[in-house]
């Protein structure tokens, strides 16, 4: 087991394989395509120019350097929250007002925001890889990776 220390943003705890990917995610074009509101493609992501199209983050540990995109993303994530299609926690080296604004709003309006971790280090990608068993704690901004 490797323990890293990052920065609780939003707080929560949560755990699942890690899904992992060095380019940025532009929340907006993931998941706002009309066949993101079937059930079953909820929580694929849908964008065809990033290295995650068609995975599924559901339940998943998601860790990225960064949210791109506009200032819709908060609204996208919280909507992808709200149907429970969402990861289990996210861990990103850039932990933005958009990014963070979906998980907030979810959980304040309707309980389902999921922990947030800023880890800032390049270190990242190479001590968290995709399917690794990872466990992240909000507040404290503990991660460990299995």
């Amino acid at each position: 087991m490797t323990t890293l220390q990052g920065r609780g943003v939003v707080a929560g705890q949560g755990a699942g394989p890690a899904l992992v990917t060095q380019m940025p995610i532009n929340f907006t074009a993931a998941f706002s395509k009309p066949h993101n509101i079937l059930p079953w493609w909820r929580s694929r992501i849908s964008d065809h120019h990033h290295d995650l199209f068609k995975k599924i983050i559901k339940g998943t540990v998601l860790v990225f350097p960064a949210c791109i995109g506009s200032t819709f993303t908060g609204m996208v994530l919280m909507q992808v929250m709200h149907d429970k299609a969402a990861p289990a926690a996210m861990i990103v080296q850039d932990a933005d007002s958009l990014l963070v604004s979906g998980s907030v709003l979810a959980e304040v309006w309707f309980k389902s925001g999921v922990p947030i971790v800023e880890y800032k280090s390049d270190d990242l990608f190479d001590k968290v890889h995709t399917g690794a068993r990872v466990k992240v704690n909000g507040e404290t901004g503990e991660i460990k990776v299995y």
